[in-house]
């Protein structure tokens, strides 16, 4: 049987500041699950909760409630935005004084903070937890004043540049390791020739294998297995000749329903 790393996703909580219908919970939900690969990969998980002392609190206060509480991590505000624009906040920390310094912001009475697309709320936090992508950097591609200045306003809705989140789910890629009897190679110049530098063979799961675990097998190079070590301390071994080979999570295999944490909404 094929190994499947599990995903061990970070998690944000994202505080309602409004009361929303059932209907249009389940609605932000759905976006949220889409750009998050929540049914097969989820890269972010979203603990949604109600503070009714929140509700008409002001982002930078509710910012320094949560400072108060020892809770410095970035937390999500949903409000009307969710519902009107399809947007929530992303609401990281207040600014520091190196980027005063850098002349990113003009204080450090700046709440850094963005509007966006809830599908691509997932994404924007990797992102920023990787430095693939910086806040103020963002909001500037926003249309935001830079220097940032107190109550700055975002022109548009940050959405990842554009793109297209239901065909972002076919590039997921999973590290599957199989053992001898799961997977194919081949040492044909054809398919080895895609590769630079080219390999002496390249593998794939078996498209039997393959369609049983949702993934979408191509030619790829194999990597050698290493003993794993998994969430209970114990370790995980392989038989020889076991490969890891990289694919693609199959969006369109019939996955459960994706199980929201049980301290969320």
């Amino acid at each position: 049987m094929v190994f499947i790393p599990p995903s061990n996703p970070d998690r944000i909580t994202a505080y309602m500041a409004l009361d929303v219908s059932p209907e249009d919970l389940e609605g932000i939900k759905q976006a949220f699950e889409l750009g998050a690969c929540s049914r097969f990969s989820p890269i972010l998980e979203m603990v949604i909760k109600d503070e009714p002392s929140y509700h008409k609190m002001s982002h930078p206060d509710i910012r320094r409630a949560e400072d108060e509480a020892g809770r410095a991590e970035p937390f999500v505000v949903i409000d009307q935005r969710a519902i009107s624009d399809g947007a929530v906040w992303y609401v990281d920390a207040f600014a520091t004084d190196d980027q005063v310094e850098d002349g990113a912001v003009e204080s450090t009475k700046v709440l850094l903070e963005i509007l966006v697309k809830t599908e691509c709320l997932a994404l924007t936090y990797v992102n920023y937890d990787i430095a693939n992508m910086d806040i103020v950097e963002d909001l500037g591609n926003c249309g935001a004043e830079i220097p940032l200045s107190e109550g700055y306003e975002q022109e548009t809705i940050s959405d990842c540049g554009g793109l297209d989140m239901k065909d972002q789910e076919r590039h997921q890629a999973v590290w599957v390791t199989a053992e001898p009897g799961e997977f194919e190679e081949s040492t044909d110049p054809d398919k080895c020739g895609r590769f630079m530098p080219r390999p002496e063979k390249v593998a794939r799961l078996l498209k039997k294998v393959a369609e049983e675990n949702g993934i979408i097998a191509d030619w790829t190079i194999p990597s050698p297995v290493k003993t794993r070590k998994l969430r209970d301390g114990t370790e995980k071994t392989f038989p020889d000749g076991s490969v890891v080979l990289q694919h693609k999570w199959d969006p369109d295999f019939p996955w459960p329903k994706y199980r929201w944490p049980e301290d969320s909404l």
